[in-house]
């Protein structure tokens, strides 16, 4: 199992087990997107330094180049907005990341009832499906844009 299948594992069982808590829905939503952004970050390793040893400074290196704020953006600008296969994945990443600074960064408010917090989760379900069902030129676009930032001429 993978860290990213491990996450939303986990994201799942907090949800069923702390149903009745608030805060482990809350954290249940979190590691549902953080679930989702490991899945993505591995993708970009995987396109950038297909075969990799996972323990190499470079493998360390791309893996954490993907940055949490940059995702909204490029998801929302071409080409992946406008490729079929990714913008669908890019609308889920966004609300996932949104329901995510909600989760963390609204201790006052009564955010979920278990049924909204496993429609989250199977949101980065659905998500991690989608990438992983990719195909090589979409995968190469993705990890393109994610990773290295469009210049201005």
């Amino acid at each position: 199992m993978t860290m990213a299948e491990r996450l939303l594992w986990l994201a799942e069982d907090m949800a069923k087990r702390g149903a009745h808590s608030l805060t482990a829905k809350r954290r249940a939503v979190s590691t549902a997107y953080y679930a989702v952004f490991h899945a993505i970050a591995s993708l970009c390793v995987r396109e950038i330094l297909p075969g990799e040893d996972k323990q190499s400074a470079e493998f360390e290196r791309v893996y954490r180049a993907l940055e949490h704020g940059s995702l909204k953006t490029e998801f929302s600008r071409r080409p992946l907005s406008s490729n079929t296969a990714l913008r669908p994945i890019g609308d889920l990443v966004i609300q996932l990341q949104s329901e995510r600074h909600r989760s963390d960064y609204s201790p006052t408010l009564r955010l979920y009832s278990i049924k909204t917090c496993m429609q989250h989760i199977q949101s980065a379900r659905l998500a991690m499906k989608l990438l992983n069902q990719l195909g090589a030129q979409d995968r190469r676009v993705l990890a393109i844009a994610l990773l290295f930032r469009q210049r201005s001429a």
